[in-house]
């Protein structure tokens, strides 16, 4: 079966991971855009059905078809499962980190937030880390750029997560964990209550030092696993804008131009300075 599929999905439903791959180097692109396809499939199961059953068996009939695989008992002829499994065996990609990935999202189901800091950690690292690992995997990355990735990707989920705020709350999620009761008439008004203002101020100054302690090391990560630090050229704006004037995050959009993007994603690309 063709990746085409793959290669449309990513680019309707996620265009900035279709752009950074479009700007990485033509044979590894057939990889990610099936990983990111993979990716799209899991973020979007939660939101596509307001029932929470049919939410979690969605999810599930990804773990069962991510257990099918590394069975080596594939039954389901699905677009993207058929050449996931190729991706898996040809370059024997750890099946825990999909594993996390598809148990993090079930978090997206429910209205419950985060209990804590801690938790929260632990679903950006489990989501955004776990991918930006198996695109490194794919290229043949080992240590140090594993580590590498670690760290950066906490900050690219920490700048997707900032851009995503607006929606999230507008669907009654709470995905940052905050003391006391959040004023969800401030939030509607795109004001961030100052308890939120706290820990959005706490979260991008961490995500902020993270990105920047990556970014140092940039002259340890080889250049043929590149392009698994490309879908995070632009993490440090929305990072940046909630770091310096947190109570803008709910009311200024966090992106820059298209030009912009553009541009300074093929800089990314041409130089190694992701």
């Amino acid at each position: 079966m063709s990746i085409d599929a793959c290669v449309e999905m990513v680019r309707s439903g996620d265009p900035d991971r279709f752009m950074s791959v479009m700007a990485s180097p033509p044979d590894v692109r057939a990889r990610l855009f099936v990983l990111y396809a993979f990716n799209l499939e899991i973020a979007r199961a939660p939101w596509v059905t307001k029932e929470e059953m049919i939410a979690e068996m969605r999810l599930q009939w990804w773990a069962d078809a991510i257990d099918e695989i590394y069975q080596g008992k594939l039954a389901r002829h699905h677009e993207v499962v058929e050449q996931l499994a190729l991706v898996i065996h040809n370059h024997d990609l750890p099946r825990d980190l999909f594993d996390g990935i598809i148990a993090a999202r079930r978090f997206d189901i429910y209205a419950e937030p985060h209990q804590n800091r801690a938790d929260l950690d632990m679903y950006i690292r489990a989501t955004s880390g776990n991918l930006m690992r198996l695109a490194g995997l794919s290229l043949g990355a080992e240590e140090p750029t594993l580590d590498i990735i670690r760290t950066f990707s906490y900050g690219v989920g920490v700048g997707n997560l900032f851009r995503a705020l607006p929606a999230l709350y507008a669907n009654k999620k709470d995905p940052i964990p905050v003391n006391g009761s959040l004023d969800r008439n401030a939030i509607a008004e795109g004001q961030a209550p100052e308890n939120l203002r706290h820990i959005i101020f706490e979260i991008a100054e961490d995500a902020a030092a993270d990105l920047q302690a990556a970014r140092a090391q940039r002259h340890l990560v080889p250049k043929h696993t590149r392009a698994a630090f490309l879908p995070g050229w632009q993490a440090m704006v929305p990072v940046w804008i909630a770091y310096k004037t947190p109570e803008l995050i709910l009311s200024k959009p966090l992106e820059t131009s298209e030009f912009q993007k553009k541009s300074s994603l093929m800089w990314a690309a041409l130089s190694g300075r992701w």
